[in-house]
């Protein structure tokens, strides 16, 4: 019988904008099939999403909190396309470098190792967060 488990493990983590999440769900599907193990990051407010994009398969969706108390970003917004205007887009997308402690703690206490990590440009502290110990490919 044929060993089916996953081998390798890919963490994907796309910015929180529905341009970039979705061409990542792709490739979540495209790992899948090809037998990989496939954790997604996201935060609370994307997980609906997420989890809706991925129904019915073995990939693992875990959250990390979206920074809160930002100026001039109100409670709750996630993703670009909730902000009130695009002129706020530089303090969100600045504003996800407040993840990296959570995100690091996440890839530390996964239960698999990552082999790999493809993450989005605009979330470029996750170079440095992989540390050198798995590849990081960015994704844009």
């Amino acid at each position: 019988m044929a060993d089916t488990r996953p081998h390798h493990h890919v963490l994907l983590f796309p910015f929180m904008s529905k341009g970039h999440t979705i061409p990542i769900l792709h490739l979540a599907h495209l790992l899948l099939r090809r037998q990989l193990s496939v954790t997604v990051v996201t935060t609370p407010s994307n997980l609906p999403f997420i989890a809706q994009s991925l129904p019915n398969t073995a990939a693992s969706i875990l959250q990390i909190p979206f920074p809160s108390q930002l100026d001039g970003i109100p409670a709750g917004i996630e993703s670009t396309d909730k902000l009130p205007s695009m002129s706020l887009f530089p303090q969100f997308a600045l504003a996800t470098k407040l993840m990296q402690p959570d995100f690091e703690r996440l890839v530390d206490n996964l239960p698999q190792p990552v082999d790999f990590m493809v993450s989005d440009s605009f979330l470029w502290w996750t170079l440095e967060s992989a540390n050198n110990t798995v590849l990081v490919t960015t994704f844009h």
